[in-house]
């Protein structure tokens, strides 16, 4: 019997465990084309249900009780207007609008009491997402798992450790921003944890926000903004939240609480004073040193060497870099859909140990838990675009040579191959590709396709034996993206146009999983000496990763890109078709 799990608040999704291992996992997004959406998650539970009879499903896990949860499940429409502020698609709140907002926050922002609001999410959960599941003809129990709870099981029972140092960390949940738990042999014991109040979260999303960026979305470019100022330091961020290892917690005095009031007061009081530059590179050091401290503390305290991370501040791959290289650290792991999307995987995943006893021995090593379309379903798409927009398309024998033929030449190439890929990562299935050494290249991407500023970097993927000759430190592979590695100095060149200023990229290190993708490197290899290439997500900017072969071939339409390599078809764009950039 398998346990649906859902998610249903910003990044909505679903995902279907059976006795430790992952059936399905997917994002609402990829269906509706709206980046990170909200709202209870029907597409992902239909598409999931195909996999398995709705009969097999032996009960559904929720990973969040209360809070914004909460109240979204009573007023659906609060937390779409949420998602809409975030994004920038409404107009910011007036100081007294957020002075009124920080005043509701200081009150139930760490949801005290607990059990009132345990009690209160659970009933009015029940209820709501009861009817909507039996509207679906699903009528299995409801079990609500707390939301860091979800966070830490979806990074242990995916580590493939047996005992583990488990760390969750992001804006908030279920009146916290953190967790420390020990994972023992499938049974995961929380240790510690820390206040919604005092959040390093919420301290980095206010900081991007006051970099006039988008809430929960652009951290990553704060991140990459950071390698551009010299070093420097900003003392009033130990006021918004700091660690203090004498009451090992994360501790506050700033009043501003609400992410929109404490970015005002950042611009007023810290980044008038300086650069973006300089004060990115300022909240990035003051968030690493606070996670590092975190991680250390509790490594000395439990004796315990291996780690597993989840949770939205585990997407700053600089963070993970750090932490991978403590020599504290055995071996780390890092859930690679460590946002809020892949709580329904966590949730689904405790649940079918606490029902079943049974955990995935094994770490995981792919991601391709969605969609994905035969040849025929291919052609049927590209016959009626033939028509319709006049695209050229032909059958290959050997698509990987073909397409590597065309990159290696200095084409950008849209892949689109197998299952769809769980997450934010394209990881070789759902990807636009290019030589890594092109800096030409990378501009043309940005220009046609993404659209990035110039200071966010792209990704590699690279062949894991390949990885050691191009990658220092290396302690271990990564096969998700999620862990920056510094580049080699005689190898610069070589990936120049995946990596950042600061010399690093973040890779994605590829074993046999992913037969094909592997099949195309090998062919790059041949032809340029390693195997590696850039690797970024095949979506047009704005939207969200392409899912189906109609998205894919809309995407290759509305973009510059020419030619799109789709299951064993080339296709090239007529050059009389106009791009809609």
């Amino acid at each position: 019997m398998a346990v649906l799990g859902i998610h249903d608040a910003h990044d909505a999704g679903a995902a279907l465990v059976h006795k430790g291992d992952v059936v399905g996992a997917i994002n609402e997004e990829r269906f509706t084309k709206l980046k990170n959406d909200v709202g209870f998650p029907s597409n992902s539970i239909g598409y999931l249900s195909k996999m398995g009879e709705l009969e097999a499903i032996d009960s559904v896990a929720v990973p969040w009780i209360g809070g914004s949860a909460l109240f979204a499940r009573i007023f659906p429409s609060l937390e779409v207007k949420r998602r809409k502020l975030w994004r920038k698609e409404v107009s910011k709140p007036s100081r007294f609008n957020m002075k009124l907002r920080n005043m509701v926050f200081k009150v139930v922002q760490d949801q005290r009491p607990q059990w009132l609001w345990r009690t209160a999410g659970q009933e009015i959960g029940s209820t709501v997402l009861g009817r909507k599941l039996k509207a679906l003809g699903i009528n299995s129990k409801i079990n609500f798992v707390n939301h860091h709870a979800a966070h830490a099981a979806s990074a242990y029972y995916s580590s493939g450790f047996k005992e583990a140092l488990v760390i969750t960390l992001d804006g908030a949940g279920d009146g916290l921003s953190g967790s420390v738990s020990i994972g023992d042999n499938g049974k995961l014991t929380r240790i510690n944890e820390f206040k919604a109040s005092a959040s390093l979260g919420i301290l980095y999303g206010a900081a991007t926000i006051a970099c006039d960026m988008r809430y929960s979305e652009d951290e990553g470019k704060l991140m990459s903004l950071a390698a551009y100022s010299f070093p420097c330091e900003i003392k009033e961020l130990e006021d918004i939240s700091r660690y203090d290892p004498k009451t090992k917690q994360l501790v506050s005095n700033c009043k501003e609480k609400f992410e929109f009031l404490l970015a005002e007061w950042m611009k007023d009081n810290l980044l008038w004073k300086r650069s973006r530059e300089e004060f990115a590179y300022a909240v990035q050091k003051h968030v690493q040193e606070q996670v590092l401290a975190i991680i250390k503390h509790h490594i000395k305290e439990t004796k315990i060497r291996k780690v597993a991370v989840a949770g939205g501040l585990f997407s700053n791959i600089i963070i993970n870099m750090l932490i991978d290289r403590l020599p504290e650290v055995d071996d780390f792991f890092v859930f690679p859909h460590m946002g809020d999307g892949g709580l329904a995987i966590g949730a689904a995943y405790l649940t079918d140990f606490n029902e079943n006893g049974k955990i995935c021995g094994d770490q995981i090593n792919n991601l391709y838990y969605g969609p994905e379309y035969t040849d025929k379903e291919i052609e049927e798409v590209l016959k009626r675009y033939k028509k319709s927009a006049g695209i050229k398309y032909e059958e290959s024998s050997d698509i990987a040579s073909r397409a590597a033929d065309e990159i290696a030449s200095g084409e950008v190439m849209l892949w689109f191959q197998g299952r769809m890929e769980y997450g934010p990562r394209a990881l070789g299935n759902r990807s636009v590709l290019s030589l890594p050494s092109s800096q030409e290249n990378r501009d043309k991407i940005n220009l046609i396709i993404k659209k990035r500023p110039y200071y966010q970097p792209f990704a590699s993927s690279m062949l894991k034996e390949d990885a050691r000759k191009l990658l220092e430190p290396f302690k271990r592979e990564n096969r998700f993206m999620t862990v920056g590695y510094a580049v080699k100095k005689g190898h610069w060149p070589d990936l120049m146009a995946a990596s950042h200023i600061d010399g690093t990229t973040r890779p994605q290190m590829l074993g046999d999983e992913n037969k094909p993708y592997r099949r195309l490197l090998e062919r790059i290899r041949k032809k340029t000496g390693y195997g590696a290439l850039l690797n970024t997500s095949l979506n047009k900017h704005g939207r969200p990763m392409v899912m189906d072969p109609q998205d894919a071939i809309w995407t290759l339409l509305n973009t510059g890109a020419s030619k799109l390599a789709i299951g064993n078809f080339m296709v090239e764009k007529n050059k009389k078709t106009s791009n809609k950039n």
